[in-house]
């Protein structure tokens, strides 16, 4: 009687066991965070959805495609691409980073363009993103594959609002 205890006890938890792993498995992988951005058709269509204005380019050179999404009462980003470059503007109420980059950068400048303070991060002379606040809304620009001369950077940043 003992023995048949001991075999069916062990039959149980191998089975639990089983059961755990295969639990384990199934949702270890499969969960994702929900992507807040929504596609947009045009830029009225995304200030609709986060609830103020964004000025940027229509075009920009070497990025022949663009696309135009915002997160509800947040932000509104830009993409811009071309091949395996990809330039993103964005802009968010507040005076937060939203920039998305968190690397380290071996050069950082504190730069004015027109009237406004713009911190440039990159390396070797080219700016790979750009930050400023203005009127109570945080942009950024980040430019992801091939970074942007200063100048660009600049020229950029004017036609942001």
């Amino acid at each position: 009687m003992k023995k048949w205890t001991a075999i069916l006890l062990c039959l149980l938890l191998a089975a639990s066991l089983a059961a755990c792993t295969a639990k384990t498995e199934k949702t270890s992988g499969g969960d994702q965070i929900a992507n807040p951005f929504v596609s947009c058709e045009t830029m009225q269509d995304a200030a609709k959805l986060a609830g103020f204005e964004m000025t940027a380019p229509e075009t920009v050179d070497g990025y022949p495609d663009c696309a135009i999404s915002a997160i509800e009462k947040d932000m509104i980003q830009v993409d811009f691409t071309g091949g395996d470059n990809r330039l993103t503007l964005r802009k968010a109420a507040g005076s937060d980073d939203v920039s998305g980059d968190y690397n380290t950068y071996a050069e950082t400048n504190a730069v004015t363009v027109g009237e406004l303070s713009v911190t440039m991060k990159g390396n070797d002379g080219q700016v790979s993103v750009a930050t400023w606040t203005d009127g109570g809304y945080s942009y950024a620009i980040d430019a992801s594959g091939a970074a942007l001369s200063a100048d660009q950077a600049a020229a950029l940043v004017q036609q942001i609002g």
